[in-house]
């Protein structure tokens, strides 16, 4: 994690303003036309909903201002780093979900760590997440600590 983060904003994320129905997703493009209402009498209040009504002034917070969406950042930029890790480290993701930078020591570590002898004997598996797999992980997540193998090789072993 880079050292000017706070992990407390990703393990314990604060509602979102607006109403409860609103997507938490937001493509680029419906950031671009998002609309935004501010108080007409210039006080500090702002909604997203232009029927909303100013605390201090009582009147509706109405008057639309421009909204600037965050610039767009290319993936795999070498700036050392954009959100919560460096852009330029690969990360190892455990059977439990646990996310650990990799590295060759820490490769040879769990190589070591789960006995292999033979590394000719292990196998590459690529995998594509989708929403019906995040359930899916998220389900076993709660009821397992070896997640992705009983999502991702689950039905390998039940046909074996």
């Amino acid at each position: 994690m880079l050292p000017d983060c706070n992990k407390d904003t990703l393990l314990k994320p604060n509602a979102v303003i607006g109403s409860g129905d609103a997507s938490l997703l937001l493509t680029n493009e419906e950031l671009a036309n998002k609309k935004v209402y501010m108080c007409g009498s210039y006080h500090r209040y702002m909604a997203d909903d232009p029927k909303a009504i100013c605390p201090q002034c009582s009147h509706y917070i109405s008057t639309e201002v421009p909204y600037v969406a965050p610039k767009a950042t290319s993936a795999g930029s070498s700036r050392g780093g954009h959100g919560y890790v460096k852009d330029v480290v690969t990360y190892m993701v455990m059977d439990n979900l646990e996310v650990k930078p990799m590295s060759t020591i820490s490769c040879i570590t769990m190589l070591n760590k789960f006995n292999v002898r033979e590394v000719g004997s292990l196998e590459e598996k690529v995998v594509h997440l989708g929403m019906d797999e995040g359930l899916k992980l998220l389900k076993a997540s709660l009821e397992s600590d070896s997640v992705l193998t009983s999502v991702f090789l689950g039905k390998k072993e039940a046909e074996a």
